[in-house]
């Protein structure tokens, strides 16, 4: 029986196939003799979990049943990719031996860690906090730490991609007529953290407990693990080879 908790980058997969994950585990669990509970904490934690999975099967529905959806979460993607090209722009400078661009890269490093986790916010935070980034870092305060590293082709980069958002977001035409609406980025992001809470409780207890309880539950957890890491890895091959095509 495997003990070790087969790896997956759930922050990668598609926002279906990662409901569906945190489903399977519940469907999967329920076909096994296991009882949940066994243990009060993974108990609380399981049902904790499971009362998440219709508010964020209802934001799945929303998002089906709109392209302007599917073209906000597309523009939302390109804009927290936008983000973290700025971040990546300052690695060059991180041990730079010319002290005006070690200035300049701990000034506009200071600035961006304010920022630090705003791909995270719900959409409306993110384009405010956005704005505000993109703001100072066109402001006197900074022209001179940018043009020293020469990022702001990145800074205008996410001012366009912020605004692209936001003028899709501010002229979707279902939120009218949608009596309930849901942020799908917000509600991924704390089932994806009682998700982790509930898999590293059982993966420290299966290592340690001889109850074999814990490592028949970790087992449950792998055998979708298993299923979507088999998915990202065909996904990741496919992309490969269609490079290979177009060389």
């Amino acid at each position: 029986m495997m003990k070790n908790l087969i790896s997956l980058d759930a922050s990668k997969l598609h926002h279906a196939e990662f409901g569906q994950l945190i489903v399977r585990f519940f469907e999967d669990f329920s076909k096994t003799s296991l009882d949940a509970n066994t243990d009060a904490d993974f108990k609380r934690m399981f049902d904790a979990l499971q009362a998440k999975i219709p508010d964020y099967n209802g934001a799945l529905d929303q998002i089906r049943a709109s392209e302007e959806s599917e073209k906000i979460a597309k523009a939302d993607h390109v804009r927290d990719t936008d983000v973290q090209s700025l971040k990546d722009s300052l690695r060059p400078y991180r041990n730079s031996k010319t002290q005006a661009e070690k200035d300049a890269y701990t000034a506009i490093k200071i600035l961006l860690d304010q920022y630090k986790g705003v791909e995270d916010a719900s959409y409306e935070e993110e384009t405010n906090k956005l704005n505000s980034l993109v703001s100072r870092l066109q402001s006197p305060e900074y022209s001179s730490h940018v043009t020293m590293l020469g990022i702001i082709k990145f800074i205008n980069e996410l001012a366009a991609s912020n605004t692209a958002f936001n003028d899709l977001f501010a002229h979707r035409s279902y939120q009218a007529s949608q009596k309930q609406t849901y942020d799908v980025k917000a509600l991924r992001k704390n089932l994806n953290n009682d998700y982790k809470q509930l898999v590293n409780y059982i993966t420290i207890l299966a290592d340690v407990k001889t109850d074999t309880f814990y490592k028949d539950v970790l087992a449950v957890i792998n055998n979708g693990r298993s299923y979507y890491a088999n998915v990202m890895l065909a996904r990741r091959n496919g992309s490969k080879d269609t490079e290979a095509k177009s060389e």
